[in-house]
């Protein structure tokens, strides 16, 4: 067994033990239940150098009966995303850490990269989902109205020629410099959807009067 060197300092009713590496062979508590229903329970506080304060800390929190909290606590910074937890790996060939997941003191979070710009969740990479619920608001429900005006055709054609793409769409050097915002342009191709719906209305309209008036002339030429 390895010779632990222990050093004790008594100060205000506390204990600070310092010791060598030790191994646990086992499971290990911290604190025991003090009886009070809500609370934090006792801290593991990871100290380092000492011109950095800042408290990092894995606790227990309960919020109520039955309803818990492991809270880690990265900083007291909120707000600046100064304070960070990172979970990465550390490459055993080069030794430098990389970064899988960043959570910044500003509740920003990125996966695969450490910049953030004004989203809350920035992803370097692909994303796999069942399902995305994106909210929106004013669904372009206002093309059936019979107020609304739609671009006649002979207009978006000029349009189309003179811009090479359907107005209120962005562009595609609008697109590669700031993305899309998929709330937005799904509320957009809907709008033109409908568009060319009531295009497409008219034009069946007008065919079948068209239809129409051919067949009574024939009829008129039978006579």
């Amino acid at each position: 067994m390895k010779k632990i060197y222990l050093a004790l300092i008594l100060a205000c009713s506390s204990v600070v033990v310092q010791a060598q590496n030790q191994t646990i062979n086992g499971n290990l508590s911290i604190g025991v239940d003090s009886g009070a229903v809500t609370g934090t329970g006792n801290r593991i506080t990871f100290n380092g150098v000492t011109s950095n304060t800042d408290e990092l800390s894995i606790y227990r929190f309960n919020r109520a009966m039955n309803f818990s909290d492991l809270r880690i606590n990265i900083g007291d910074d909120y707000g600046s995303g100064d304070d960070r937890f990172l979970l990465g790996t550390t490459n055993w060939k080069d030794g430098q850490y990389y970064v899988h997941m960043v959570v910044g003191a500003d509740g920003k979070v990125g996966i695969g990269t450490e910049t953030f710009g004004a989203e809350r969740l920035a992803v370097n990479g692909n994303i796999r989902a069942k399902e995305v619920k994106v909210e929106a608001t004013g669904w372009p429900d206002f093309v059936f109205r019979k107020d609304y005006k739609i671009s006649s055709l002979s207009d978006l054609d000029r349009y189309i020629k003179a811009n090479k793409h359907l107005p209120g769409i962005p562009s595609a050097q609008e697109v590669e410099k700031n993305g899309i915002e998929l709330g937005e342009m799904n509320k957009l191709l809907l709008q033109k959807i409908e568009e060319l719906t009531l295009h497409l209305i008219e034009k069946d309209k007008t065919i079948e009067g068209i239809l129409k008036r051919m067949d009574e002339m024939e009829q008129k030429l039978k006579k």
